[in-house]
């Protein structure tokens, strides 16, 4: 699988971009979104593009879709996975919405909003919304995510958090380090009790803020 074509941008026209890497050029379908992204670069900000791709192969052709965004692609993928939406869908539905407002409306079951993006009817609309309903997550979202375990499971030292901010360590640097060693650590924590994995991480944390 070609995940990522690393190139310059030669032309970008109508939905597709050429790139030149190395002695070859390749042709990429891109969606409108991908495309404004292309046009504005200048000068120097053309060389060395990186485009994520999927290939698409069928019975009688061959097609290269290129994405600037790993989340773009996700999408793309996804939609497919809609029945009756297949890979030019897929780029006239990315043509017609961002993937955040495409995540939204799904998730928020808008029909009214899927059903006006240029290609899709209601029924497909209703399909989309069906199959794809909080499966489409954004990289701030997964980022959110992460934070909030990392908070729950702060909570969990808290005792620890605690008596090391009575010492006159600074809290946040207090947290950032305990979430880190209980992420390194947890294997190792998961064997021991829970006042021995306490007197562990507080240990480790104490050689760590020095």
């Amino acid at each position: 699988m070609i995940n990522a074509i690393i190139g310059d941008l030669v032309s970008i026209h109508e939905g597709e971009a050429i790139l030149r890497a190395g002695h070859l050029e390749y042709s990429l379908s891109v969606s409108n979104q991908t495309a404004s992204k292309l046009s504005n670069l200048v000068g120097e900000e053309k060389h060395s593009i990186r485009l994520l791709t999927v290939l698409v192969h069928r019975e009688d052709s061959m097609s290269l879709f290129g994405f600037f965004q790993a989340e773009e692609r996700e999408a793309f993928l996804q939609l497919q996975t809609v029945s009756g939406v297949g890979a030019k869908q897929a780029m006239k539905i990315l043509g017609g919405i961002s993937v955040r407002h495409l995540a939204e409306a799904l998730d928020n079951g808008n029909l009214k909003l899927l059903s006006s993006i240029p290609g899709i009817g209601p029924k497909t609309a209703q399909k989309m919304i069906l199959a794809l309903r909080n499966v489409l997550v954004l990289d701030d979202d997964k980022q959110r995510e992460s934070k909030e375990r990392g908070v729950q499971k702060n909570s969990v030292w808290a005792d620890i958090v605690n008596a090391l901010v009575d010492m006159g360590y600074e809290r946040r640097r207090v947290e950032e380090t305990i979430q880190g060693l209980s992420q390194d650590m947890e294997e190792t924590l998961k064997k021991v009790s829970h006042h021995d994995a306490e007197e562990l991480l507080f240990r480790s944390a104490i050689k760590m803020l020095g």
